[in-house]
């Protein structure tokens, strides 16, 4: 991040806290959240609003695994791997429902009942067919959809089949971020809205940060910034790559067109329809991969166009329905697509957690409970470390 002369006011207030969490998404919300749940004094800081990064730009839909199908996943890590990952995912889901979701699902506008990857060719279906037979003797019962029974339940020829996961669901994820903080919060949490951190400085047995506003003193920083790690600190320079989705919002339709949030086109494409009856999608960046990469949060024309003439082409009827909102988020990508846990070279008072490749909110709540108890406790943290990461220029 920069910050200018002009606007550094950080000699103007200082703050102390034993923790400091950087970043109010869904990874440092989670943190404050398992470091408040210990009792230790924790302070967010935030560069904007809470959840106005990714984690309240996102589709919105709590899946196991990563965005590629477990067959591609098996192939790149082998099955104890890839079973680790989607473990570790349905661990996730499982938390957030008992601490954070449940008794609160028309809060968080939670649509359950599953969720749905939908094959565009038969290629794509070949590779659901085969995830969901190594997801089913792995440990993970997925409903195989023909292409049948996938379109008479959506009402559209336009799939080849499907694999359902029963127990996916889709939600608001800004509306999950700020519950998860204010839980934190609720145990003594304090959070630090428009809060541009522009230095991290190390100062005899604590750390001092520098953001726009205040100076703020601690004994150690989890960095959870994701896809600005990069702007935050050098060292992510060629660990975390910035990308931006765009997506699109409808008004409320008069019918409910799908029962599921539909993740299509090995991912690139997704849709899901809220309770008050809303279609939200997102997707069609493949198509324009070098202009998606960077910082913009824009909206472009291309990837728009795009994507409504997708949703058109399974669904004719909303060829006339009003778009309402257009909006893009950057996402932080690793090189392998599996978020990592570590510390800055030479700085063991810093900590980070980074790269959730667009699955935030499949990985970040329980990602978090690893790097409070990795810098905390010393505790291990397996295959998230990034260690395992080759970097690239």
């Amino acid at each position: 991040m920069t910050v200018s002369f002009w606007q550094d006011r950080s000699s103007e207030a200082e703050h102390t806290a034993e923790l400091l969490v950087v970043g109010a998404g869904i990874s440092g919300a989670s943190a404050a959240y398992w470091l408040a749940e210990r009792g230790e004094d924790v302070a967010v800081v935030e560069a904007g609003a809470v959840a106005s990064g990714a984690s309240g730009r996102s589709g919105g839909m709590l899946l196991l695994g990563t965005a590629d199908p477990y067959s591609r996943v098996v192939d790149l890590f082998g099955r104890e791997r890839a079973a680790e990952v989607w473990s570790f995912t349905r661990e996730n889901r499982a938390l957030l429902l008992e601490r954070v979701i449940d008794g609160a699902d028309a809060a968080l506008r939670v649509v359950r009942g599953g969720t749905a990857s939908a094959s565009v060719s038969e290629h794509e279906q070949r590779e659901l067919e085969r995830s969901g037979a190594l997801l089913c003797d792995d440990g993970f019962p997925m409903e195989l959809l023909d292409r049948a029974a996938m379109n008479d339940a959506l009402g559209t020829s336009a799939f080849f089949g499907g694999l359902r996961d029963p127990h996916g669901l889709t939600i608001d994820p800004a509306r999950l971020t700020e519950r998860v903080l204010a839980l934190a919060v609720d145990r003594g949490a304090r959070v630090f809205p428009h809060h541009e951190v522009f230095a991290i400085e190390d100062d005899g047995d604590g750390v001092v940060v520098m953001t726009s506003r205040a100076r703020f003193r601690a004994q150690m920083v989890l960095l959870c910034a994701n896809a600005y790690s990069p702007l935050v600190h050098p060292h992510f320079a060629g660990r975390v790559y910035p990308t931006r989705g765009q997506m699109l919002a409808t008004e409320p339709l008069p019918r409910r067109i799908t029962p599921w949030g539909v993740y299509a086109d090995f991912g690139y494409e997704y849709f899901w329809q809220l309770p008050t009856g809303e279609l939200v999608a997102g997707g069609w960046r493949q198509h324009h991969a070098d202009a998606e990469k960077g910082y913009s949060d824009e909206t472009t024309e291309g990837v728009q166009d795009g994507l409504f003439g997708f949703l058109v082409s399974i669904f004719p009827e909303l060829a006339t329905v009003r778009v309402t909102h257009r909006w893009g988020g950057v996402m932080g990508f690793s090189g392998d697509g599996l978020p990592f846990i570590g510390e800055l070279p030479g700085r063991p008072r810093v900590k980070y957690l980074a790269g959730h490749t667009g699955h935030g909110l499949g990985f970040g709540f329980l990602a978090a409970r690893a790097l409070v108890s990795a810098a905390l406790d010393g505790e291990p943290v397996g295959w998230l470390g990034g260690g395992r990461l080759t970097l690239r220029g």
